[in-house]
């Protein structure tokens, strides 16, 4: 089986709006916490491979879930309006996961193989989007039928991944096989 490449950087969130006259940015933040991307202590900006740094100079949690960042280089009001709606990146290394931690993104695109006895390997389908829930994060699988599948991120059901080559799933009897499109009678 092919692996994925994994790529240096990773979308960890938005710059949504100016903040006062002195150059600071409102950031909608795609981190487990708000505070996990003040932490880092520099950001991306830039498409593809090359990027530039961003050092955050100040940052400070709003509302509980906005970023109030102040970032080098951005002094006036102008230089921030100019970044409004710029995805910001981390770079992976800059994170540190523990055993069994992987970031969603790696997981999307990737292949989704059965992990129940008897079936192990079969290809259910492949990963094509994650969204996040108050109980658990769902996963949308693709089936090779082109049906979409909801699967909870929950241990009993995704029991594996492994970024960049497959997700395993131990799904429940009747939620892949009731996939296919239904027939019409001739």
């Amino acid at each position: 089986m092919a692996t994925a490449k994994l790529t240096r950087f990773i979308e960890c969130g938005k710059i949504i709006n100016t903040h006062g006259c002195h150059g600071d940015v409102k950031v909608e933040p795609w981190t487990d916490t708000p505070r996990d991307l003040i932490d880092l202590g520099r950001v991306f900006v830039g498409e593809g491979e090359t990027k530039k740094e961003m050092k955050i100079l100040r940052g400070s949690v709003m509302q509980g879930r906005f970023l109030m960042l102040s970032l080098e280089g951005v002094t006036d009001m102008n230089a921030a309006d100019s970044l409004r709606n710029t995805v910001l990146y981390a770079d992976r290394e800059d994170f540190h996961l523990d055993e069994g931690q992987y970031f969603l993104s790696d997981a999307i695109g990737l292949p989704v193989l059965d992990g129940r006895e008897g079936r192990e390997g079969k290809l259910l389908g492949t990963v094509t989007d994650i969204s996040p829930n108050a109980a658990s994060d769902i996963y949308t699988v693709r089936t090779p039928d082109g049906i979409d599948v909801l699967v909870p991120a929950i241990p009993v059901f995704v029991t594996e991944v492994v970024p960049g080559e497959y997700v395993r799933m131990t799904p429940i009897d009747g939620m892949f096989e009731n996939s296919e499109p239904d027939k019409e009678n001739d």
